[in-house]
């Protein structure tokens, strides 16, 4: 959470970019939300990413660590790459399906400001936003696009955590002492792993959660098919949009990452020292 309040900006602007159509620059996007709502327009959806930092990213942290001590070798030999591949999956998996009506809200909390006035869903908070989503739209519309949520989860688990274990595990086989700089440049390495991996699956779980599909009576629902959305993308807009914020998301995982790796290895440190 404390990392999710540095970086929401970043992740507003990330968002903006993968839900426009054609090719916008970052400081025209940037512009844009400032000049109409103002500076602390780059905070909007501030709640519904709070939430989703505390429901999905608490999950996969809770279950990836649980699965892996569950997993230790009593010899103390480290866990082998399919052991770690049980792992991420049930961990992706588990914070994909809790965290996917926080992620929905996120996305249309950030981007609302970017439809015009008549489509905008103004919710004024993650709690606000969960009950007008459950009213309007039924107890379905929690798992819109959990298909792409849950790839992109287990995508990220796979290539934050297990890029973060190796990378921090070689530097400790080459004598670094396991301090804060062996945490950061681990965690910095994994962040362009995982902004390269995931980009694909972030891009169209924000187009498919963010769209209004219009109906032939002017109704609109929040429904869309995914693979119509990925057709769609690279039919008219290329492979390229599939990569759409890279900058802004590596911009953004990457500090957000150092900051939640440091402060899990303190916490983590601490508690073993009480409590084992």
């Amino acid at each position: 959470m404390t990392a999710a309040c540095f970086t929401h900006p970043i992740d507003l602007i990330k968002v903006h970019l993968q839900t426009s159509k054609g090719r916008p620059h970052v400081w025209t996007t940037v512009r844009g939300i400032v000049s109409e709502t103002g500076v602390l327009g780059l905070y909007n959806g501030l709640s519904a990413a709070l939430l989703r930092q505390g429901t999905y990213t608490m999950a996969r942290f809770a279950v990836y660590d649980t699965v892996k001590a569950q997993l230790q070798h009593t010899d103390g030999t480290p866990l082998k790459s399919t052991e770690l591949i049980v792992a991420t999956l049930l961990s992706g998996i588990t914070g994909g399906v809790v965290g996917n009506p926080a992620e929905i809200l996120n996305v249309r909390m950030q981007n609302d400001q970017a439809l015009p006035p008549s489509m905008r869903r103004n919710y004024r908070n993650a709690i606000h936003g969960l009950y007008l989503m459950v009213r309007t739209e039924g107890i379905r519309s929690l798992c819109i696009g959990l298909g792409p949520s849950l790839v992109r989860a287990t995508l990220a688990t796979a290539s934050q955590f297990v890029s973060y274990d190796v990378l921090k595990a070689r530097m400790l086989r080459r004598g670094y002492e396991d301090s804060v700089l062996v945490h950061f440049a681990a965690s910095f390495a994994a962040g362009l792993v995982a902004t390269t991996v995931c980009s694909p699956a972030d891009v169209l779980k924000s187009r498919v959660m963010a769209a209004i599909k219009l109906q032939d009576t002017g109704a609109r629902t929040g429904r869309v098919r995914v693979w119509e959305t990925a057709w769609t993308i690279y039919h008219t807009e290329g492979v390229r949009a599939f990569f759409k914020g890279w900058v802004p998301s590596y911009v953004r995982l990457c500090p957000q990452l150092v900051i939640t790796f440091i402060i899990y290895e303190k916490l983590r440190k601490s508690y073993y020292a009480h409590y084992q």
